[in-house]
């Protein structure tokens, strides 16, 4: 397969690859990931790669058309890669120029449309409306949160100047279905044959039976969802996501694991997934606590990085063969999970990036 010997910059070229990062589908995504299992030593070129397209598209999006602009945007792809990272991108191709120049202009078109058209904000009031069924509505006018049991057996902790809606026959149907204004932490009972759903503004959240916290305030520019455990979906309300400028991935949607994050911007209707402020370990939020020693005697780093990522729940992507040369001794109980790979990446001369939910090792390894 000639992906396989693919440099970042060849995936950067590559129409199929771009095809991919920019108009998303099932079949393309399930080919990536399918590669990427394969040939796990690709797997840093092709995240940076996506990144950098993606970075990309949003300052074209946003407007650039000059040289000067152009080489601004360089300069933060290569902040963005690092400069100690030994991943090679060539001065931006002329493919790039030209399709920078003719994408601004269907940008700039799709916004007069839009602003012609002018786009329909979904609020509280507006996805309460879509319930068949009267309502019941809880308000918390405290200045602490409040606990609101649903039929079913979730528990949602309502945030003050919040409030919160569900059906009076909740949980008769085939599926569950709250609506939020503000912020609430839901603990959500499992049952697979009735998913369980929270529209907040633009944002539908669906889970079968987990814990997150949802943000949606009126005035909020974003609506925020974070995970604590279990696996969360989440997309667009279908009100809007018939609009020209709204991409594959926020129709589709987006799924999110224990200490990831999607934040939806309201103006611009798009999904950013990345990791939550303060990832914590999941022996403190599963049934039955795993326990992990952090106490490191000459260890491979590689090993370290492995714990580290069970422990977490996370995504951690590094060269194992580089990194298995390494050793690493250090006391890390009490550590937060950045300032353990802070120290881990220090001892070793490395650098770590959090890019899409992922964090990305690099650097040169360690002389046998």
């Amino acid at each position: 397969m000639k992906y396989s010997q693919f440099t970042t910059g060849d995936f950067i070229e590559d129409t199929e690859f771009r095809r991919w990062v920019q108009q998303p589908t099932t079949e393309s995504a399930a080919f990536w990931e399918d590669f990427m299992l394969q040939h796990p030593e690709k797997k840093q070129d092709i995240i940076v790669a996506r990144n950098v397209l993606l970075t990309l598209e949003a300052q074209v999006e946003s407007g650039f058309s000059t040289k000067a602009n152009e080489d601004r945007v360089f300069q933060q792809i290569q902040q963005q890669i690092g400069e100690k990272q030994e991943v090679t991108i060539r001065r931006l191709p002329v493919w790039v120029r030209w399709a920078a120049a003719a994408c601004f202009v269907l940008a700039m078109s799709w916004w007069l449309i839009d602003k012609q058209t002018s786009t329909v904000e979904v609020t509280y009031e507006v996805n309460r409306k879509q319930s068949e069924s009267p309502l019941v509505e809880k308000v918390n006018d405290t200045a602490k949160p409040i606990l609101v049991t649903l039929a079913d057996g979730s528990s949602i902790f309502l945030n003050p100047k919040s409030r919160i809606s569900y059906s009076k026959t909740f949980n008769e149907g085939s599926k569950r279905e709250v609506y939020l204004s503000g912020e609430a932490f839901f603990e959500v009972a499992k049952n697979p044959t009735k998913p369980f759903f929270v529209y907040a503004n633009e944002l539908v959240t669906k889970v079968l039976g987990t814990s997150f916290n949802v943000r949606a305030f009126p005035e909020d520019k974003n609506v925020i969802v974070k995970v604590r455990t279990g696996r969360v979906a989440v997309t667009v309300a279908k009100k809007i996501s018939g609009q020209q400028s709204i991409s594959t991935r926020e129709v589709e949607g987006i799924v999110l694991l224990p200490n990831q994050q999607a934040v939806l911007s309201r103006q611009e209707i798009r999904l950013v997934k990345s990791l939550v402020e303060n990832p914590t370990l999941l022996s403190v939020t599963t049934p039955t606590p795993m326990r992990y020693s952090f106490v490191f005697e000459a260890a491979r780093a590689s090993d370290v990085f492995n714990m580290i990522e069970k422990a977490y729940g996370i995504d951690i992507v590094f060269d194992e063969e580089v990194f298995s040369k390494c050793q690493f001794t250090a006391d890390l109980t009490d550590e937060s999970l950045y300032e353990k790979l802070d120290i881990i990446c220090k001892s070793i001369e490395a650098n770590y990036q959090v890019l899409d939910a992922q964090v990305i090792i690099s650097g040169k390894g360690c002389a046998n």
